[in-house]
């Protein structure tokens, strides 16, 4: 698939938004997720200016670990959208846990103010392969088109959606299409040096 990113013109609002944080909750130590990228406080998190990038009736999918479920709703809330269901990861295979063994993961869906599905027929579950470690199934895509209309948002991507709809990407692992305030990721100063690669 073609990348014509650059030629794009960003939109300021979206309709859906696609989230996963970096939980700093129970991440820590030898095999937490802080061997693998930065973790962000829960603080950090639920202050991102992310109403501010949402159109007035719009969708919300969340991640969450099982042990950062609760504060996923706060988040939400935060963020200016209403928890309507859980999405389950059924991975099919033993993961790690303290008490239990971590074999699945959330994508909550989430709304503010009338924004209609365009599809009624989700389950509450989805079984897809286990990749390297935190990326999600790029199943999650096709559940979300189907259900939320355009244009898309992915917040702390690591790559571009295998998509061929309008998605756009923020993220500091990726050259981001959207700048947001108050959280600087290395594609911002990329950007500035090159105002040739301008996005609006």
């Amino acid at each position: 698939m073609t990348d014509d990113s650059s030629s794009r013109v960003v939109p300021t609002r979206f309709r859906t938004i696609l989230a996963d944080p970096p939980w700093d909750h129970q991440q820590q130590g030898v095999k937490g997720a802080e061997r693998h990228y930065r973790l962000m406080s829960l603080k950090r998190i639920k202050e991102m200016p992310i109403a501010e990038l949402a159109e007035n009736n719009a969708h919300l999918w969340l991640w969450c670990t099982n042990s950062s479920l609760r504060d996923a709703y706060d988040v939400a809330e935060a963020w200016g959208f209403t928890v309507r269901s859980p999405l389950t990861w059924v991975k099919f295979r033993l993961g790690l846990g303290s008490y239990l063994r971590n074999s699945t993961e959330h994508l909550l869906f989430c709304t503010r103010g009338k924004a209609p599905v365009g599809f009624k027929s989700q389950p509450t579950w989805i079984n897809a392969p286990v990749q390297e470690h935190s990326v999600k199934p790029d199943e999650q895509y096709a559940v979300i088109e189907r259900i939320s209309a355009g244009p898309y948002l992915e917040l702390f991507a690591r790559r571009r959606p295998p998509s061929t709809r309008d998605w756009f990407v923020w993220g500091n692992q990726i050259d981001a299409d959207i700048s947001v305030p108050g959280y600087w990721v290395p594609s911002d100063q990329q950007h500035q040096q090159n105002p040739e690669h301008e996005r609006r």
